[in-house]
């Protein structure tokens, strides 16, 4: 036969509040500001320089998001790689060395 005590039924909450109280702690440093040293990696929004992107190419810049947003699809939709970053002289439109006369005869031509 099996019996249950009352403290079982007293211990459950206590280790589950403890258990709680634990992940609460660890989410608070986590995600704390730098100072106390945080996991969660904090962005850098200003504007980067534009060799900063290792291998990607800058095939075209200008001074605004949504005409470097449309020049990138333009060139996505022609299976051509390409992405976009603020950077010092503006936004510029990144693709990767091997498309890049693809992508400049395209940009050429358009």
């Amino acid at each position: 036969m099996l019996y249950v005590f009352r403290e079982e039924y007293f211990i459950f909450p206590i280790v589950a509040a403890a258990l709680i109280g634990a992940v609460v702690l660890l989410c608070r440093w986590a995600f704390s500001r730098a100072k106390g040293g945080s996991l969660v990696r904090r962005t850098d929004y200003s504007p980067a320089r534009p060799d900063s992107f290792g291998l990607l190419v800058v095939i075209y810049t200008t001074r605004t998001y949504d005409d470097a947003r449309r020049t990138a699809e333009r060139l996505t939709h022609q299976r051509i790689r390409a992405t976009t970053a603020r950077t010092t002289d503006g936004w510029s439109v990144y693709v990767w060395p091997a498309d890049e006369t693809a992508a400049r005869e395209f940009l050429r031509a358009s």
